[in-house]
């Protein structure tokens, strides 16, 4: 492929990312250091970037000792993990800003990492095609998480949809709770339960408790135990 005509506009955006992270500490992780290497010096000029590593240890100790304002992770590392990175740095800097790329959308914990407070996520497929600057832009502007379009769509095509009622039997599933506790918390009658059960399982296409429990993890229904 042939990206001459495309140097302009990449210089345009390159610019505009600089000045949006002009004087902020930025701290980045990510398992591959070529690609380290890479965003550290796309970054130069602009961002004031304090520490760039590829384990989770790493990057939680910088965040620790360099009070950043910005935490850039990948959600696969060489050691932990990207969404494990962000829920603890959150705890320790709740004002930190944190922007995850994710390498496998297809697998990633969606309800998961809403629920950890990520402030924006970028598919690692759409890097360099300007969705990471609309990112730092909504960072700037917005108070809500910010989702790439293209994960969107990837989430949308592989979650089923789930009613409220049973999305509350999965994650009664999840809790062990024998089927007539859960018929009992739920207020419904034992065979009424049994008939959602099987629903479920239709929609989730499995044939058991295990292995609903197991999809719904995969698929960021649930959060992994």
């Amino acid at each position: 492929m042939d990206c001459t005509t495309q140097l302009g506009m990449l210089r345009e955006r390159r610019q505009r990312g600089q000045a949006l992270l002009a004087g902020q500490r930025v701290v980045l992780c990510s398992q591959s250091w070529p690609l380290l290497v890479s965003q550290s010096t796309a970054l130069q000029g602009g961002a004031d970037v304090v520490a760039a590593c590829t384990t989770e240890a790493e990057a939680r100790r910088h965040v620790q000792q360099r009070r950043p304002h910005l935490l850039i992770s990948h959600d696969q590392l060489q050691q932990g993990s990207g969404l494990n990175l962000v829920s603890h740095c959150k705890q320790v800097q709740p004002s930190l800003q944190t922007l995850l790329i994710v390498s496998r959308p297809q697998h990633f914990p969606w309800r998961q990492m809403l629920s950890l407070g990520v402030d924006a996520a970028c598919s690692s497929e759409q890097l360099g095609r300007g969705v990471l600057l609309q990112a730092l832009e909504h960072l700037q502007d917005d108070g809500t998480c910010f989702i790439d379009p293209a994960l969107k769509r990837v989430n949308a095509q592989r979650h089923p949809h789930l009613s409220p009622r049973q999305q509350q039997v999965l994650e009664g599933l999840q809790s062990q709770h024998s089927l007539a506790d859960l018929a009992q918390e739920l207020g419904v009658a034992h065979s009424t339960l049994k008939g959602y059960v099987r629903e479920l399982y239709e929609k989730l296409e499995v044939p058991s408790r295990h292995l609903a429990i197991r999809k719904g993890q995969q698929l960021g229904l649930l959060q992994a135990d």
